[in-house]
């Protein structure tokens, strides 16, 4: 991690209209569509890519954060079919979107700061794609999210008596 960036420096606010269309544009199954509405803020650099991850990671936090009280500390579990698994078995950019998700919904800024910078500097020095898979890999699980609370809505409105 950069030994210049502190954990307090601001960040710049991604704009949610932006972000909220593209998680819509997932929801009805265009995910490539709502990546291209959200690669602006990838290339206007780190600290605006950082925020954009963060906005994501709200998203997909939010259902959590909600149907649990304050201060609760959220962690990650694996299965596979045998039962219980590492971490290491989920491929590496959805292991950063677990990791990276789960740090910012126990408020761990530090920590999603660390995550970060742990997958750009590596995927900028080296040009490899890691951190656009990681980026990827957040999104959809914002989507996911997004997805879950479409259909519960939904079926709340369907529900009879509740008309």
């Amino acid at each position: 991690m950069p030994t210049d960036r502190k954990d307090t420096e601001p960040m710049p606010a991604p704009d949610p209209d932006a972000i909220f269309q593209a998680v819509a544009l997932g929801v009805t199954g265009n995910h490539q569509d709502g990546l291209n509405l959200i690669q602006p803020f990838v290339d206007a650099g780190p600290a605006s890519t950082f925020a954009l991850l963060c906005a994501l990671a709200e998203t997909a936090s939010h259902e959590a954060r909600d149907s649990h009280a304050p201060g609760t500390s959220f962690g990650i579990v694996v299965e596979d079919p045998a039962g219980p698994a590492d971490i290491t078995v989920l491929p590496p950019a959805v292991q950063f979107g677990a990791q990276f998700i789960t740090a910012w919904a126990n408020r761990d800024r530090p920590m999603a700061r660390a995550l970060f910078w742990a997958l750009a500097e590596p995927s900028d020095l080296n040009g490899t794609d890691a951190l656009a898979d990681g980026i990827t890999a957040v999104y959809g699980m914002a989507v996911a999210v997004a997805e879950r609370v479409v259909i519960e809505q939904r079926r709340k409105r369907e529900e009879p008596g509740l008309r």
